[in-house]
């Protein structure tokens, strides 16, 4: 009987580098900000053939065995990364952003004080303890706190000033206060506005609240959602819409030659329109490109003024107030506009060389047309009262907050009637 060959012994199967790599990842595992929540085994890696075919397109040769363990190892260390310690950053930020905008709150708890009134014996009182002397002042003896402090801080900050009109400046000289709130966890923010009585609208506080989950982050933000507040204007006091009235004669039916009065309601520009709620799309919504660019350009420019008012004008109101935060802005801006005023000119001058020719009226420039619509800073009543302390007055008439604007033409702009904000 002829000799049986010896069993040929099982080839040796080398260890799949995925497993080794995640055993070896459990003793690495970063725990998460959450003590009450389990530790999460780290995601499974992409495979040795993904990885492949990505260096194949990247590269464009196939990746190293040896490579590729290393990029599976720094991908499940990315995961981990992304899973616990970025939530634990937000976490302790989140915490560290409480704790001192309690000691900020205390801050803007003594500067609301300082603008109503409330300190101002304790201020002189202390003024003349350190050897300085009062004057006495007969047209100044009655003036009470800083009245125009926040409408001249806004007027001086240029993202916040393009979107005032002169309605907006009386009515904003009863803004009292300003605050930005942290909402807990680091995920948006809330912008309070805080009124005197007057005589536009009932609303005590006007607020503007971000919902945005990587607020704390480097991020592009992401907004989700954006919720205004409803201004419950008195009659004929709004400043966001006017109305027009149109009449209109029947032509046929029963009442065929009567007349009737049609109302339509015209939104206008005003700072107030920033109360306004925003629809941020969702990622499947049915827009064209045209509609989304118009929305995303309202929507960045809603979050510019939002951002001015959160990192600007609420922390550094006085300086804003004192125009120090605009550095030397004002002079280079000065230059620039006298530099385009003589070419304005100059194409001013063409344009009537033209006009005469062609026998129509001359054109204005872009950068005239801008000029005009500058924002003038509200004029000084350091004779009235301070908003929080006094009454109504009327809108543009004598009062503790009269208008430093000269009052509209009989009849311009149409009537206002009582409305709200949408």
């Amino acid at each position: 009987m002829a000799d049986e060959p010896p069993p040929v012994p099982p080839t040796p199967v080398s260890p799949d580098p995925t497993t080794s790599i995640t055993s070896s990842l459990q003793t690495t595992t970063i725990s998460p900000s959450s003590e009450s929540s389990p530790t999460p085994s780290p995601p499974a890696p992409p495979t040795a053939l993904d990885l492949a075919s990505m260096s194949e397109t990247m590269l464009g040769e196939e990746m190293p065995p040896q490579m590729i363990r290393r990029i599976l190892y720094l991908q499940s260390l990315h995961d981990v990364q992304k899973k616990s310690t970025v939530e634990a950053y937000k976490k302790e930020r989140a915490e560290l952003e409480t704790k001192y905008a309690q000691e900020f709150n205390q801050i803007y708890d003594k500067r609301l004080k300082v603008l109503t009134g409330q300190l101002d014996k304790s201020i002189d009182e202390e003024y003349v303890a350190s050897g300085g002397a009062l004057e006495e002042d007969e047209d100044k003896h009655d003036l009470i706190g800083c009245p125009q402090f926040w409408v001249t801080a806004l007027s001086q900050n240029g993202t916040v000033s393009e979107t005032l009109t002169e309605s907006d400046v009386d009515c904003l000289e009863y803004l009292s206060d300003i605050r930005s709130t942290d909402l807990p966890g680091g995920v948006g923010f809330t912008l309070t506005f805080k009124f005197a009585e007057n005589p536009y609208f009932t609303n005590a506080e006007l607020s503007k609240r971000y919902d945005i989950p990587n607020l704390y982050l480097d991020d592009e933000p992401m907004l989700e959602k954006i919720t205004g507040s409803v201004i419950n204007w008195k009659e004929g006091q709004c400043l966001t819409h006017k109305v027009t009235i149109k009449k209109q004669r029947s032509k046929s039916g029963k009442s065929k030659g009567q007349i009737r009065s049609v109302e339509k309601k015209i939104k206008v520009d005003s700072f107030f329109n920033f109360f306004n709620s925003v629809e941020v799309p969702s990622e499947d919504a049915s827009m064209d490109e045209e509609e989304m660019d118009l929305l995303e350009a309202v929507i960045d420019q809603d979050y510019d003024v939002a951002c001015a008012f959160r990192t600007q004008l609420v922390p550094d109101a006085i300086e804003w107030f004192t125009g120090e935060a605009n550095g030397d802005e004002g002079d280079s801006e000065y230059d620039d506009e006298d530099e385009d005023t003589d070419s304005d000119e100059e194409l001013s001058e063409d344009e009537d060389e033209e006009s005469d020719e062609d026998g129509a009226a001359p054109k204005q420039s872009k950068k005239r047309k801008e000029k005009q619509k500058t924002q003038p800073m509200p004029e000084f009543n350091f004779g009235q009262a301070a908003p929080p302390t006094g009454g109504g007055g009327g809108v543009g008439g004598p009062g503790p907050n009269a208008s430093p604007f000269p009052p509209p033409a009989e009849g311009e702009g149409g009537e206002n009637p009582e409305c709200k904000q949408n």
